[in-house]
């Protein structure tokens, strides 16, 4: 059975469809969530060195007398200010009124300002000065899970079907993300988030393959937008979280809480007919699609079954015995040369974009303003950058309007980057018109994907992509302090890379308005198709244009039904 003419039959877009949408989209608000975490729960406090109040003659002083006994100054970006990590010499315990020119590291620990914020990672484990590196790779960490989990959960979901893997991710996103708020020591807690990360990009991705799989052509754009606005709704919804709960543990917990709601999808969703199809799962197909028919209000009797059957037998015919029984593996991504093209420019693009993203979005406590403004701030640039999209890719494709969008967050960072350090308003412009336009890039990139890559290998396609591209997740925090060594020097190397990104994505095909390909030989045909329609032919000689374009012969034979 041909699931495009099943499609057809039972509308694009019927009742059922849209409560699917509605559901899925749902599940990127806590993806948002628990990706946009660290800006808060893992929030730098100012902080200097523990020191003393009580001098050796037993006079109590305040403490911004006791700090300018105690603590150096030095100079930050041309300005003058208390050391955070160093303090004068003490040569006994009230020594400190001694001081001299020589100085130690913070021997007593650290004292943390709480007025912003009443106590974060960064507090409770003390990852400042020497142990900064540390708050980075707990961030880089958990990208290295949303990695793992792409390919991991992709690999799950197209073997083991969408549904399964879906509530397995869900289950465990909530276990972990609380888990993560009893943590007492700075490795379990990047243990359990490097987990919340990989099951989060599992419940993602196979929530969006379903959609993308059940909606027909013209509803797969409306679709892959709502998914892409979710997670800049949960940073909306995070900001706001943060504002007021100020301590981090609360924050972690209150924001795992809402995946709790979604468990409830067990019964509410069903598998992905598409994948149960070409899993040779033709009973459990039939009852899915009876569910649908039932919910869309459409007739299918036995004889529509039959028909749309025979109408499968065309699409049956053009697919070689050996394409019908043999399993698809990851090394179906490069076998062929469009697979590999693809492939290959998916890969950079995602690697890049990812990069920039989170780089622009972690980086908004350090733009001129107040923290909290900001964060919500980027959240609204990013939903208005969604809509746009979908106006964009509606009208213009997936290509153009990703290559375009890309190029401006490209020369917005190479802009900022010029901009002089007393002009903060105008750097904090350019970052979020950067944030902008990576986030219509970064979201079409993903809608693109889902469509560009066959059936059999779909899942796993996005998710080797998603898992190369945390790749730029896990550099991005470390990017970020090449700020120390020359400050223009990280947005400088975000404008270039962007610059890059897009053009990788103009060797990719336009897939706006056409039926997914469901293996690599139809991806093959259709890359003929598109580039000389006339000659092209498919392997056993059959016409192209029957496998591409909306899958117009096989609707034609289901007009009637």
């Amino acid at each position: 059975m041909d699931y495009d003419a099943v499609l057809q039959h039972l509308g694009e877009s019927g009742a059922y469809q849209r409560r699917l949408a509605i559901l899925l989209s749902l599940i990127g608000i806590p993806a948002g969530l628990h990706v946009g975490a660290m800006t808060f729960i893992a929030a730098i406090p100012d902080h200097h060195c523990r020191v003393p109040q009580t001098t050796p003659s037993g006079f109590n002083l305040t403490l911004p007398a006791a700090l300018n006994m105690s603590i150096p100054l030095e100079e930050v970006e041309g300005a003058q200010r208390l050391s955070r990590c160093r303090r004068y010499d003490v040569t006994d315990q009230f020594g400190w009124l001694n001081n001299t020119t020589t100085t130690s590291t913070c021997t007593d620990g650290w004292e943390y300002d709480q007025s912003q914020y009443h106590s974060s990672i960064v507090s409770q484990y003390d990852l400042v000065c020497d142990r900064a590196w540390l708050r980075e790779m707990a961030q880089s960490i958990f990208m290295a899970g949303v990695g793992l989990g792409g390919i991991v959960f992709g690999f799950m979901s197209d073997r083991f079907g969408r549904h399964v893997t879906l509530m397995t991710c869900l289950l465990l996103q909530l276990t972990f993300g609380v888990s993560a708020a009893f943590t007492s020591n700075l490795v379990t807690f990047a243990i359990l988030r490097f987990l919340v990360g990989a099951v989060s990009n599992g419940a993602y991705y196979a929530g969006f393959v379903i959609g993308i799989e059940s909606l027909g052509p013209s509803k797969r754009t409306a679709f892959g937008m709502a998914m892409c606005l979710m997670p800049p709704v949960g940073y909306l919804v995070l900001g706001l979280m943060a504002y007021f709960i100020r301590d981090w543990w609360l924050l972690q917990l209150a924001l795992s809480l809402p995946t709790l709601p979604l468990l409830m999808y067990q019964w509410f969703l069903s598998e992905s007919p598409r994948w149960l199809i070409f899993a040779k799962k033709t009973d459990e197909a039939r009852k899915v699609i009876e569910r649908i028919a039932k919910e869309n209000g459409v007739s299918l009797s036995q004889e529509t079954f039959e028909k749309l059957n025979g109408c499968a037998k065309v699409q049956q015919e053009q697919t070689t015995p050996s394409n019908r029984s043999r399993k698809y593996s990851v090394i179906d991504l490069v076998r062929t040369p469009q697979m590999r093209k693809i492939t290959l420019a998916m890969n950079v693009a995602w690697l890049i974009s990812v990069c920039v993203y989170y780089s622009l979005m972690l980086g908004t406590s350090q733009l001129v303003g107040d923290h909290y403004v900001n964060f919500v701030l980027g959240a609204c640039v990013e939903i208005v950058a969604m809509f746009v999209a979908w106006v964009t890719m509606d009208r213009w494709g997936r290509k153009r309007p990703t290559i375009i969008f890309i190029s401006v967050a490209g020369v917005s960072c190479l802009a900022a980057a010029g901009v002089p350090h007393d002009l903060g308003v105008m750097t904090t412009t350019f970052a979020m018109a950067g944030r902008f336009g990576i986030g219509i890039g970064f979201c079409t990139l993903t809608v693109y994907s889902a469509e560009v890559f066959p059936t059999v290998i779909r899942n796993m396609g996005v998710g080797q992509a998603s898992m190369v591209s945390r790749l730029g997740g896990v550099m991005a925090p470390f990017i970020g302090l090449l700020g120390k060594v020359w400050r223009p020097l990280p947005l400088l190397m975000y404008g270039v890379l962007s610059c890059v990104a897009g053009a990788a994505v103009t060797v990719l095909p336009e897939t706006h308005g056409i039926s997914l390909p469901n293996t690599p030989e139809d991806l093959e045909c259709l890359a003929r198709s598109l580039a000389s329609p006339s000659a092209a032919k498919c392997p056993d000689e059959t016409e192209c244009a029957t496998k591409s374009s909306d899958a117009t012969a096989v609707y034609e034979m289901v007009s009637s039904l």
